[in-house]
C-alpha cells in the first residue's frame, strides 16, 4: 500500500540507508528511528560485508577484500593492474583507467565494513581498511577473484573463440573484453550478397572527395575503415600511414575519417616519437588506457623502427615499467595505429607492417579543397550506421563461403586481418587492398642496397670464407664497387669504414636470401669469417591484374536497414 513512507536501501553516501514520511511524522521520524523500531543493528542496516582484520590471517584478509570489489562489478584485472571502465561524458569513448594506491584504498572501504578488536572496548570497532593491506591487493601482479579484462569495445564484435557477432553491451566474459554501446544503434541486415554492395555503396560515398593515387590505394583507405571497426578482434593489424606530396592534401582528414569508425571519440593524436625510450614511454602510456586510435598526426619524419612500434603492430601484449610508477604492466595492442605526412613513410623494419594510402590532388594549392560531403561528420552523426555497413559485409562474405583470393600471403597479417579487412572487398571486386604493402616489400631500399653488397662481395671474393678485416682492406684498396657497397650503409666514422658495424650488418643480415644470394657465416684462419652462396629459390606466383570494381549497388542502405 502507498503509506506515504519509503526506506531507501545503502548506498556509498547513505551508509544506513534512508527513511522518510510523508506524513507530519517526517520532522520525529529518521532512519535511525525506524532501525531502532525493528530491532536492526546499525552494521546488518549497512547491508555489506565485514571484513575483520585479524593478526596472521593477513593472507585471507586481502582475499576477502579483492573478492569483495570483485562483486561489485565495477573493477577488473588488466596487465598487472586492477583496473575499472571510465566513459567520457563529452564523447561517451570508454577508457581503461588503472586503480591508484588511494583509490583502491577508498574502493576497499565502498565494498565492506572494515573492522578491527579494540582491547579497551572489549569488542569489534569501525576501522579504515588499513594500508598495509591495500598495497599488498596493488602491487600484486595477479589476482584470484577479479575478472580478467582484455579490452574495451566500442561496437559489436566478432568473439575470437567462435566468430560469433557479440551485439550485446556489457561485460563478455569468454572474450573478457566490455562494450560500451548503444546494441539499438546497430542494425544489420539478412547478409546477402546484395545487401553486401548496398553496404560498400554507402561507404565509397565518403571517399568521392578523396584524390587517390591508384584504385588499390582507395582499397587500403576501406580496408583501413574496415580495421578500424574490428581492431579488438584481430590479434594483428597493420598500421595505416597516409602520404601526400604537399600540405592540405586531405591527409589528417582522412584518418580523422578512418578513426570515426573506430569510436565516438576522436583519435589520440601525438608526434612520432624521435628516441626509443620516448617511444616506449609515450605508446606505453597510451594503451594503459586502451583508446580506439593512436595517430601520428602530420610527420616530418619517416616511421622510424622503434622497437616498441614494431613490437604493437606484430604482438598482442607489451610489457614495460609504468613511468613514475615502480609497477610493470601488460597492455594490449588493439589499438589502430594512424600516421600521416607529406613524403615520409615507413622504412626498414617497418615496411612490412605499414600500409601506406597515397593522395594527391593534383593542384597548386590544395589547402583550399573543400569537402562538401562532411564524411567526417556524416560519421560521427550516424557511427551506428556506416560500422553496420561493415558488419553487414563481413557477415555476407562469411555467408558465402569465406571465398579466399590467390592472392599473395603476408606474414603476420595473412590470417584474421586478411579475412576481415582484405579478402571480402577482393570479392566485392576491389583490387588487392594490401598491394602497397607488398610493394614496400618487394622494393625495400635496404634490400636493394644488401643485394648490391652480396654481389660486389661475390664478385670480389666468390664463395670464399672471408674476415670483415680482409673485405675491408680489400675495399679500401681496390677503391671500386665493393667500396660503394659498403658505403651505401651508415658504416663511416670520420671517413673510415667501422668494422665492427660491418659485422653487425653482416650478422643481422646472416642467412637473408636477395636476389638469389645469401650471407653465411663462416671460418676463416680460425675468426668468423662471411661467404656469399647463391641460392636457388622458386619464383613467386604473380599478383592477379588490378581490374575495374563491378558495377556498384544504387539501393539506399538507410532504406534496406
Amino acid at each position: 500500500m502507498d503509506t506515504g513512507a519509503a526506506y531507501f536501501e545503502p548506498d556509498e553516501f547513505f551508509s544506513l540507508g534512508g527513511f522518510c514520511c510523508q506524513h507530519s511524522h517526517r520532522d520525529k521520524y529518521h532512519i535511525r528511528a525506524l532501525l531502532e523500531f525493528l530491532g536492526v543493528h546499525n552494521t546488518e542496516a549497512r547491508h555489506k560485508p565485514v571484513i575483520r582484520v585479524v593478526a596472521g590471517d593477513l593472507h585471507r584478509v586481502v582475499d576477502a577484500a579483492e573478492k569483495e570489489m570483485a562483486n561489485r562489478g565495477r573493477h577488473y584485472q588488466a596487465g598487472g593492474l586492477i583496473v575499472s571502465v571510465s566513459t567520457d561524458p563529452t564523447s561517451g569513448d570508454p577508457s581503461i583507467v588503472p586503480t591508484s594506491a588511494p583509490a583502491l584504498t577508498r574502493e576497499l572501504s565502498v565494498a565492506a565494513t572494515w573492522e578491527k578488536y579494540d582491547g579497551r572496548a572489549k569488542d569489534w570497532v569501525h576501522c579504515d581498511p588499513p594500508s598495509r593491506h591495500a598495497a599488498i591487493l596493488y602491487d600484486a601482479q595477479s589476482f584470484r577473484y577479479l575478472p580478467p579484462l582484455a579490452g574495451v569495445v566500442r561496437q559489436p564484435f566478432f568473439r575470437e573463440s567462435d566468430g560469433e557477432l557479440i551485439t550485446q553491451a556489457g561485460y563478455d566474459r569468454t572474450a573478457q573484453r566490455f562494450g560500451v554501446f548503444d546494441p539499438r544503434q546497430f542494425v544489420i541486415p539478412d547478409p546477402t550478397h546484395d545487401a553486401a554492395r548496398a553496404a560498400l555503396a554507402l561507404l565509397e560515398e565518403l571517399l568521392t572527395e578523396f584524390h587517390f593515387v591508384a584504385a588499390t590505394d582507395k582499397a587500403a583507405a576501406l580496408s583501413a575503415m574496415f580495421t578500424a571497426v574490428v581492431r579488438p578482434s584481430l590479434p594483428h593489424a597493420p598500421g595505416f600511414h597516409v602520404r601526400a606530396p604537399v600540405f592540405g592534401s586531405g591527409k589528417t582528414y582522412l584518418c580523422e575519417l578512418i578513426g570515426a569508425f573506430a569510436g565516438p571519440g576522436g583519435n589520440a593524436k601525438v608526434s612520432y616519437p624521435t628516441t626509443s625510450e620516448e617511444a616506449t614511454k609515450v605508446i606505453l602510456s597510451l594503451l594503459l588506457t586502451s583508446p580506439a586510435v593512436i595517430e601520428f598526426d602530420d610527420m616530418d619524419t619517416d616511421w622510424i623502427p622503434h622497437g616498441v612500434i614494431k613490437r604493437m603492430l606484430t604482438a598482442e601484449h607489451i610489457t614495460d615499467r609504468i613511468l613514475g610508477v615502480s609497477k610493470t604492466a601488460t597492455v594490449s595492442t588493439r589499438t589502430l595505429l594512424l600516421g600521416s605526412g607529406n613524403n615520409v613513410g615507413p622504412v626498414r623494419d617497418l615496411l612490412r607492417r605499414v600500409l601506406t594510402i597515397h593522395i594527391d590532388p593534383r593542384c597548386a594549392t590544395p589547402a583550399t579543397l573543400n569537402y562538401k560531403g562532411n564524411p567526417v561528420e556524416r560519421v560521427r552523426r550516424a557511427r551506428g550506421l556506416f560500422v553496420s555497413a561493415v558488419l553487414t559485409i563481413v557477415q555476407a562474405w562469411r555467408s558465402a563461403g569465406s571465398p579466399r583470393a590467390e592472392v599473395d600471403n603476408i606474414v603476420t597479417f595473412g590470417g584474421a586481418w586478411s579475412d576481415y579487412c582484405r579478402y571480402l572487398l577482393i570479392w566485392l571486386g576491389y583490387p588487392d587492398p594490401a598491394t602497397a604493402l607488398l610493394d614496400q616489400v618487394r622494393h625495400d631500399p635496404d634490400a636493394e642496397a644488401l643485394r648490391g653488397l652480396m654481389t660486389e662481395w661475390y664478385a670480389a671474393f666468390g664463395s670464399t670464407p672471408t674476415t670483415v678485416r680482409k673485405a675491408v682492406d680489400t675495399a679500401n684498396h681496390t677503391r671500386g664497387g665493393l667500396l660503394d657497397a659498403i658505403r651505401e650503409f651508415p658504416l663511416e666514422e670520420r671517413g673510415e669504414i667501422n668494422r665492427s658495424r660491418l659485422g653487425w650488418l653482416l650478422r643481422k643480415n646472416a642467412n637473408r636470401i636477395v636476389n638469389g644470394f645469401q650471407f653465411q657465416q663462416a671460418e676463416a684462419d680460425g675468426r668468423i669469417a662471411w661467404r656469399v652462396v647463391p641460392i636457388k629459390t622458386p619464383a613467386s606466383p604473380a599478383l592477379p591484374a588490378s581490374g575495374a570494381s563491378n558495377e556498384r549497388c544504387a539501393a539506399s542502405w538507410s532504406a534496406r536497414i
